[in-house]
């Protein structure tokens, strides 16, 4: 990048061999953006989140998968029947091997 290229202002460049392309253009006006209001970033980030969530399977609706009670401990864990596999208590929505998952 040369010393005296006007990159912010990409769009009016006096050089034709700018490395700056559009997309860099745009993603560095959205990081200003968002640098001015960092909550409303986080915000924005935290609903596409939920988002996404939201559209997953979740292992609470699925018909393959019962609770069994653990040995050693007080409690029960999760059983896909399909897979015989436990899943991980932390698993909110189902885990990445699951059949209704990858059908989406």
């Amino acid at each position: 990048m040369p010393i005296d290229c006007g990159y912010p202002d990409c769009d009016n460049c006096m050089f034709d061999d700018c490395i700056m392309e559009q997309k860099d253009i745009q993603a560095l006006l959205k990081r200003r953006r968002y640098n001015n209001n960092i909550e409303a970033a986080r915000q924005k980030q935290r609903a596409y989140r939920n988002k996404l969530r939201s559209g997953l399977p979740c292992c609470n609706d699925c018909d393959l998968c019962i609770f069994v009670e653990k040995e050693k401990q007080d409690g029960y864990r999760r059983l896909c029947v399909d897979k015989l596999r436990l899943i991980e208590q932390k698993v909110s929505n189902s885990p990445q091997w699951c059949n209704k998952r990858k059908s989406k």
